[in-house]
């Protein structure tokens, strides 16, 4: 192949690589007491389809622990692409955020990695609390990741708990979660955060947020509120764009075992 040809074929690589041409992943959350295989359908799902890779917002199985956690693992072995799991407060029943961690072999229960255009922070607020120490990190690492830089043209959040907004309303959390939460706003605001992505509340909403798009991605197989639909979240980045298409899955009992 002569020089000339090599070049253009490079530079569509090198685009490639940097998401030029958009790409897309998949969220859900609340995926204990799956009595009706929605979880596994997801895995399908993803697994088949160009979104690379999942993230999970919390509420693996009921309740935490090692044995718990091995069922995750087993229900999800057969999954070949990236898997990124957000704690729920599910998980600190009868179990520890260090142990969640140490289990799934992460840096911590807050962390952040990069994908392709993407910066993605993980906030561990499992306990229903948004603290100064926690949001404090997470400024500094959005504040170091910025858009514009090394690439980085999106910005992604990921929690459990949703925060509190005029039509979001959590269960489960501080008495001044409230506070925590118009604290949070103001960072993603500053720091131009485009997608926060939570579960927790048994539903699925897509709300905006002082310019930040929330999106409640709960049916992964928890029992769902009345007229809500298991399912989960397929999230397109492209062309400095973020859209979001609910994808739906019908349920069915796993069959036991003879």
């Amino acid at each position: 192949m002569r020089p000339k040809r090599i070049l253009p074929f490079l530079l569509v690589l090198l685009l490639w690589g940097h998401g030029a041409f958009g790409w897309s992943f998949g969220v859900c959350g609340d995926s204990r007491d799956d009595n009706n295989g929605v979880l596994p359908r997801i895995l399908a799902a993803v697994e088949t389809s160009d979104m690379e890779f999942l993230i999970h917002t919390g509420d693996l199985e009921r309740p935490g622990g090692a044995a718990a956690w091995q069922t995750f693992r087993e229900k999800t072995k057969e999954f070949t692409k990236p898997l990124f799991l957000v704690i729920g407060n599910h998980e600190l029943q009868g179990a520890t955020a260090e142990e969640f961690a140490r289990f799934f072999g992460l840096p911590d229960t807050s962390y952040s990695f990069t994908h392709k255009d993407a910066r993605f922070a993980i906030v561990d607020n499992a306990s229903g609390s948004l603290p100064d120490s926690l949001l404090d990190w997470l400024d500094r690492d959005l504040a170091a990741h910025p858009k514009g830089t090394n690439g980085i043209r999106y910005l992604v959040v990921a929690m459990h708990i949703p925060p509190r907004t005029d039509n979001i309303f959590p269960h489960g959390t501080a008495k001044n979660y409230d506070t925590q939460s118009e604290r949070l706003r103001k960072i993603l605001e500053r720091r131009e955060v485009d997608l926060l992505l939570c579960s927790h509340e048994h539903m699925n909403q897509v709300d905006e947020w002082g310019g930040t798009k929330v999106i409640v991605s709960g049916g992964a197989g928890a029992l769902m509120v009345p007229f809500q639909r298991f399912g989960f979240y397929r999230i397109d980045l492209e062309k400095g764009q973020v859209r979001e298409k609910f994808l739906r899955i019908r349920p069915g009992r796993i069959p036991r075992a003879p």
